[in-house]
């Protein structure tokens, strides 16, 4: 019997959902968007008998884990279907219809992204040491990277701190050059354990710090806050919400300058026996009321109290004069008490004894 042999070639063209070019190409991460427009060829390539994420990675130039986490990104925004059913075998499902709920393009779209990114994996990827070696390898910026970071650190980087700095590039996706400027500045407080580190890398990604120049900026006002807790004596590690918002609305809805809250922090100290924020609130919200910005207007304030106290004394002196106009002042006499001492002696003994 003769057989029929059908031989498939690889696609010239494929054509690529519209909604996704409009809708959801302009907000994801352009390594995001190679995934996907990679493996959706490669899907529908009929030549192509299975999809292998292993070789896919090698041609795209990334880790297996970075394009895994895309296609879980692209899973969740509904895209495609994607389902990791053990180490090499997975299910791959394109949507060629629209999602019934597609995001909006722009800036909110933008922090949905990232959002999403975060909620996708919510712990560090784990990378092998072999991943780590051939992606410094190929990438000479990585190696750089460490390199930086050991000089930062003093000590050459174990297994573990290459893992957690290169998850702060590949899985928090922050610069290398903000990573850099991360470690630099743990190092600088002498705090140089990777997961400190890490921490402080987690929580720039929640207040969406995304280049140097916004953690310098969040440095500086990270330095204020400690600079005030440490004039009144409170030198924790951790500063508190509660905290932060008294110490931002007098920097920035009283407008004082540190030097001011500084002043007002001595005198806490000096006057209260249990120094608090509340009772240093309590000494700015007089200053707001009485118009006080900087320091020469405290000294103009306390110069102005001082002539006031003394005009009142000055007052009350003349007060107490007028109240007594006939007072006499009696003078107190000058005893020589020794002599008083020997002549009671000498009383006694005549009346002890007799005698005149």
């Amino acid at each position: 019997m003769a057989y029929v042999k059908f031989i498939s070639n690889p696609p010239t063209s494929i054509s690529i959902p519209y909604w996704f070019i409009t809708d959801y190409m302009p907000q994801a991460l352009g390594g995001y968007v190679k995934v996907y427009l990679y493996i959706f060829a490669l899907y529908h390539d009929p030549s192509i008998e299975g999809i292998s994420l292993e070789d896919s990675a090698k041609v795209l130039n990334m880790l297996c884990s970075e394009l895994t986490t895309a296609l879980e990104y692209w899973n969740t925004h509904g895209v495609l279907q994607f389902k990791m059913l053990s180490d090499e075998d997975f299910e791959l499902t394109f949507e060629l219809d629209k999602p019934t709920s597609a995001p909006t393009v722009g800036r909110t779209a933008s922090v949905e992204t990232k959002t999403q990114r975060t909620f996708i994996q919510q712990t560090r990827p784990h990378y092998t040491s072999d991943e780590l070696t051939l992606y410094c390898k190929e990438h000479t910026s990585i190696a750089n990277l460490f390199t930086i970071c050991e000089k930062h650190l003093g000590r050459l980087l174990s297994s573990t701190d290459q893992q957690v700095l290169y998850g702060l590039y590949d899985w928090l996706n922050l610069p290398l050059d903000l990573i850099e400027y991360l470690v630099q500045y743990c190092a600088s407080n002498n705090h140089t354990h990777i997961r400190y580190i890490e921490k402080v890398a987690l929580g720039w990604v929640d207040q969406g710090i995304k280049t140097v120049e916004d953690a310098k900026a969040q440095a500086s006002i990270t330095k204020k806050y400690r600079t005030i807790l440490k004039a009144l004596g409170m030198t924790g590690e951790t500063i508190t919400k509660h905290q932060k918002e008294l110490i931002d609305k007098w920097l920035n809805d009283y407008a004082f300058d540190i030097g001011v809250i500084l002043e007002a922090c001595n005198r806490t100290v000096t006057y209260s026996s249990s120094p608090s924020l509340n009772y240093l609130g309590s000494i700015l919200d007089k200053w707001k009321e009485k118009g006080i910005r900087t320091l020469e207007e405290v000294a103009t304030l306390d110069q102005n109290h001082s002539k006031e106290q003394e005009a009142a004394k000055s007052k009350g002196n003349k007060t107490a004069k007028s109240k007594n106009p006939h007072f006499t002042t009696t003078y107190s006499h000058n005893w020589d008490l020794d002599e008083l001492e020997k002549r009671e002696r000498q009383f006694l003994e005549q009346k002890i004894y007799g005698g005149n």
